[in-house]
Parts: C-alpha cells; structure tokens; sequence
C-alpha cells in the first residue's frame, strides 16, 4: 500500500514537471523564448508625416527608426556626465527619482535637482523620470514625422529617463502613442500585439488600473499566465544610440536597458492620433529642421472637455471608484450638488453610467470605458448627457445657466500639473 502511494506520488510529480516546463520560456525572462515576427525597419531618417501617420499611426502598427539620431546637432551632450554637471551647475529645478531598477509601482519616488541625481546615479540604484527638464528642452529636436501643424498638436510630453543601466519595466500598457528615442546605451523591447491577441491583454494585465501586470519579468510562470502559450509571438528590438521605435497605444510591451543609458520618449495623444486629419491638404510640410527643439513648442497641450472627461472617468477607476455608488459620489463631490436629491438629475446620471456600462452589471471596468472612447459618437452622446445634469444643477441651486461652461471646465479639465506627475508615475518605459 505505502508503495502503490509513492507510485502516485511520483506519477503526479512527474506529470506537474511535464505540464510546467512544455512552454520552453518557463521561468525564463519575459519573451525571450519567441518565437519572434518583424516589424517594418526605416534606416537614416524619419519619414513624413503624413507617411508616418498614413502607415503606422492611423494603423496601429508599430516600426523601428535605425540611426535615425546618427547626425542629431545635440547627440553629444549626453556622452558624459562632465557636460551635463556643468550645464546644470546652479540650475534648481527639481525632478523625481525612483529608486528601483526593477520596476515596482510601489516604490518609493525621490526628488532633487538634477546635480544631486548626476553625483549619486551611478552608485546607487536611482532612475530618473521625468519631463524633459527645461534647461535642455532647446537641445531636443521633435521627430520630423510630427512636423507638421496637425500632427503637433497630437504631441502632450516628452519625457527623459535616465540611469546607470541594468533597468527592467513591468509588463505593461500606455494609454499614450508613443517615439522612444535612446541617447545612450542599449534598449531592448519586447512586445505583443493587443489586436491580435485579445485574450493575453486581458489575463496577463492584471493590474488594470495601473494597465500593469504582476508577471516577474525575470521568471515567467507559464502555468499561472497560461494564454502566454506557445501560438504567442513577439516582437522584440534592440535598440542602441541613435535609434527610435514607435509603440502603439495599448500595444503589451516591456522594456530593458544596458549600460550609462539616456532616452527620450514623445507621447502622442492617442484620441487626437485617431481624429487627426493628415493629408496633403492640411499637412503643409514645414521645412523640416533640427531647429524646431521642445522648447519652441507649447506643451503639454490644453486637454479638450472630452479629454478631460475621459481622464477624470480613467482616475475613478485608478482609486478603485467603479460602482454606480462611487460614481455618483466622485461626480456629487465634484459638481458640489447631492445627485441623489433629484429625480430627473439621478435619472440623467443613471443613463450616463449605463452607457458605459455596456454588461449591466453595476460596475464600470477600464475595458468597457476604452470601448467607450472607441466610438466618438458616444463618448459625444454621454459628455451631453453630462451637460444637461450641469444645467439642472444650475437651475436647482438658482445660478445663471451660462455659468454651465465654467463649472464643466473645472469639473472635467483638472490641474494640468497634476495630470503631468501621474504620466511621470504611470508611465515606466525604461
């Protein structure tokens, strides 16, 4: 009897060792078993933009830019730390430090000045993120694929990383487009096609409010995160001084560095990528010019009342407010006025809610409000619901209507500085 238990034993045993190690990147770094497709490769200079946005843009479709940094005027600033100690000698500023080169978003988040970061990157584990600071925001070109008025007027940030290397991100998505360019160094980048393989964005993103997953990098568990099986493939890139990629929004991606390592990476506004209108007729070419630096442009650009709309729905979601309840708290609060004191205005909210809320099921998940933001005309449809509530409120508490404008603006815009530090906290391309 205790032999026929051991026989089980040893069956069970070795049916667990068959079924763990079949996929042959088990326990293995993220995408480093493949099998791997290719992605559309331009060498020496960005395209136009209208080619740009026509074939890669519009498409969703990622694409990797070789060398096209090689004869960049301001290339050279980031050789040596010697340069930047000097340039930013007596300069304030303040930027924010993570303290983890493998990504955590719990970590702790430093600030100092840029001379504090140069003295201590390189024996601590310290990696800046930040908005390009302004001191050198004349020494970045914008990519010439977005020079043109409308395809500017897609660009929100541009954000600088920098660290010793040997960084790793977490598995994850942006709600941005983004042109990761490296100065310095060495990038890798894995990833996976959100379109294709709806099914893997869906399990391995489980952290949806953060648009994250918990996978280790390091050592991926194939029997826990079992869509990553073997019909998966990846794209992976890497990338070295000089060279940028292009990441879709949305597109499951993960990133690590080498060596001294510097990058710079544009966001683009993905809902302003989608309705931008870019054709020989409205995208009169600009001489296109390495004098066109950050620092002649306005940035980041004012969100629209829809924008604003969608990011204060996203941040109701990122604190855990997705029920009808929350909601109508988070919105009570905001608009100053007890929706549940009004019928009609309860009713109004009621339909505004179940709009989003596309299974019924009382509670509004990223995903469904990302389906929202797909179909321009309801995202139109609920934002004038939103409108009428304000102008019941108005009416209820006795104050001119044409005030609607203002207190809308206030609801849905926000602080733009506070929009500004959670793209700096959200957003970890390393």
């Amino acid at each position: 009897m205790f032999y026929y238990r051991q026989l089980i034993l040893i069956n069970f045993f070795l049916v667990y060792l068959s079924a763990s190690s079949q996929h042959s990147g088990h326990l293995k770094p993220f995408g480093s078993s493949g099998p791997f497709e290719q992605i559309d490769k331009l060498t020496n200079d960005f395209p136009d933009p209208i080619l740009f946005f026509e074939n890669y843009a519009f498409k969703s479709h990622p694409v990797l830019f070789r060398q096209v940094l090689a004869n960049d005027l301001y290339l050279s600033l980031w050789n040596k730390d010697k340069k930047l100690k000097k340039l930013f000698l007596n300069n304030k500023e303040i930027v924010h430090v993570e303290t983890r080169k493998k990504e955590s978003r719990k970590q702790n988040i430093l600030t100092m000045t840029m001379t504090d970061f140069l003295k201590r990157y390189q024996s601590e584990e310290l990696y800046l993120v930040e908005e390009v600071p302004k001191l050198v925001r004349p020494y970045f070109t914008l990519p010439k694929c977005l020079q043109c008025e409308p395809a500017i007027e897609t660009f929100q940030v541009a954000m600088l990383w920098f660290s010793s290397g040997n960084t790793s991100s977490v598995v994850h998505t942006d709600d941005y487009d983004n042109i990761n360019c490296v100065l310095q160094g060495e990038k890798q980048f894995i990833l996976i096609d959100p379109h294709t393989y709806k099914h893997v964005a869906s399990q391995i993103i489980d952290n949806p409010s953060g648009s994250f997953s918990s996978i280790d990098v390091d050592r991926v568990n194939y029997d826990k995160y079992s869509s990553l099986d073997n019909d998966i493939h990846y794209y992976q890139m890497n990338l070295s001084r000089g060279d940028c990629l292009f990441i879709p929004a949305l597109w499951i991606h993960q990133v690590r560095s080498s060596d001294r390592n510097i990058a710079v990476n544009y966001w683009l506004n993905h809902a302003r990528v989608k309705n931008a209108v870019i054709n020989q007729n409205t995208c009169e070419l600009l001489k296109q010019s390495n004098l066109m630096t950050l620092d002649t442009i306005t940035w980041p650009k004012e969100l629209s009342n829809l924008e604003g709309l969608q990011d204060f729905m996203f941040d109701l979601i990122d604190e855990g407010a997705t029920s009808f309840k929350d909601w109508t708290r988070e919105f009570s609060k905001d608009l100053n006025f007890d929706l549940h004191s009004n019928t009609g205005i309860i009713t109004l909210f009621a339909e505004f809610f179940n709009m989003i809320d596309t299974n019924e099921n009382g509670f509004i998940t990223v995903n469904e409000l990302e389906l929202l933001l797909d179909d321009n005309n309801n995202m139109t449809a609920a934002f004038e619901i939103l409108q009428d509530i304000v102008n019941l409120i108005e009416i209820k508490s006795g104050k001119d209507v044409q005030s609607n404008n203002q207190n809308i603006d206030e609801l849905l815009s926000g602080d733009e500085t506070e929009k500004d530090d959670d793209i700096n906290l959200k957003h970890e391309d390393l």
